[in-house]
C-alpha cells in the first residue's frame, strides 16, 4: 500500500543549475521508492521535456503541463488540451501585438515565428530551437503555451491586457520572458486532485516540494506544503515547512524529518 504522495516541482527545487538531480535528491527517491511512497513529478513542463528525468529516477507518476497532462505509473491517463477556438483568438492577439507563442504538447513544440526571444528562451531552458509552425494546433492538442511577454515594467499593460482578454485561460509568471498559458482552471492542484480521487490513492497522505508561482496551487491542495529556502516570497508564506534551498539538500533533510525516507 502506498505510504504517501510526494509531489516534486522540478526547476530550482528537485533540479540543480545544470537542470539534473544532484545525487542526494536521487538517493531520497530511490529511498522513497523503498519505503512505499511514491514520488510524483509535478511540473509546467511537458513529458518530452521530463522523458530523461523519468528514466533518471524512475519516477512514473507525473502531473505535467501545470495539471493538463497526468501520467499514472507510465500511463497516459488525462489530458486537457487548449480549445482551438481559444488558441486561435489569442495567436491572432499575439500576431496583432507582435508576441512570439510557443505551443507545447506532450510530444513537442512549435513556434509561431523565431525571434531573439525565442532563441534565448530555449537555450536558457537547454532546448533545441523548435519549428516554426503557425497552424500547428489546428492539428495537434495544445497541452500549454508560452506568450513572450517579459516581465519588465513597459511590459506590464501588455501583461494585463492578455489576462483581461482571455477570461477562459489561465495565466501563470514563471520566468523573466514569457507567461505560460493553459486552459482555464488547469492548476499542478487540479492535477493533484485527480491523483487523490483514485481509489488507489485515497486516504494518503501527500507532500509537495516547490518554489515559484504555479506551485501554490499545489501547495493549496495538499496536507504538508513544503518551500524551498529559495522560494519566492509569497510561496514561503504559502508553506507549511521551509527547509533548506535547492542547492543545500533542502528535499532529503524534510523527507528524514517526517520519516519518509
Amino acid at each position: 500500500m502506498t505510504q504517501a504522495l510526494v509531489f516534486f516541482d522540478l526547476d530550482y527545487t528537485l533540479l540543480d543549475d545544470a537542470k539534473r538531480v544532484p545525487a542526494a535528491n536521487l538517493a531520497a527517491i530511490a529511498a522513497l521508492q523503498a519505503n512505499d511512497c511514491l514520488p510524483i513529478l509535478c511540473t509546467g513542463k511537458n513529458y518530452w521535456e521530463v522523458a530523461d528525468l523519468v528514466a533518471q529516477t524512475g519516477i512514473d507518476t507525473l502531473v505535467c503541463a501545470n495539471g493538463a497532462d497526468l501520467y499514472v505509473k507510465g500511463e497516459h491517463v488525462t489530458q486537457q488540451p487548449i480549445g482551438r477556438p481559444q488558441l486561435r483568438r489569442l495567436l491572432a492577439a499575439a500576431d496583432a501585438a507582435s508576441v512570439p507563442v510557443a505551443l507545447f504538447n506532450d510530444h513537442t513544440v512549435v513556434v509561431n515565428r523565431a525571434t531573439a526571444a525565442t532563441q534565448r528562451e530555449f537555450e536558457m531552458m537547454r532546448q533545441p530551437q523548435p519549428a516554426v509552425v503557425p497552424a500547428f494546433f489546428e492539428h495537434e492538442p495544445v497541452c500549454m503555451c508560452l506568450l513572450f511577454v517579459p516581465n519588465q515594467p513597459d511590459q506590464q499593460a501588455l501583461t494585463r491586457d492578455f489576462t483581461a482578454a482571455f477570461p477562459e485561460l489561465t495565466f501563470y509568471r514563471n520566468g523573466p520572458f514569457a507567461l505560460d498559458v493553459v486552459a482555464n482552471g488547469m492548476t499542478k492542484g487540479t492535477g493533484i486532485a485527480l491523483l487523490q480521487a483514485r481509489p488507489d490513492f485515497a486516504g494518503v497522505k501527500t507532500f509537495a516540494f516547490g518554489d515559484g508561482n504555479n506551485d501554490l496551487p499545489m501547495f493549496a491542495q495538499v496536507d504538508v506544503a513544503v518551500a524551498m529556502g529559495n522560494a519566492l516570497p509569497n510561496v514561503l508564506a504559502a508553506a507549511d515547512y521551509i527547509t533548506a534551498d535547492y542547492l543545500h539538500a533542502g528535499i532529503p533533510k524534510v523527507l528524514r524529518h517526517f520519516g519518509l525516507i
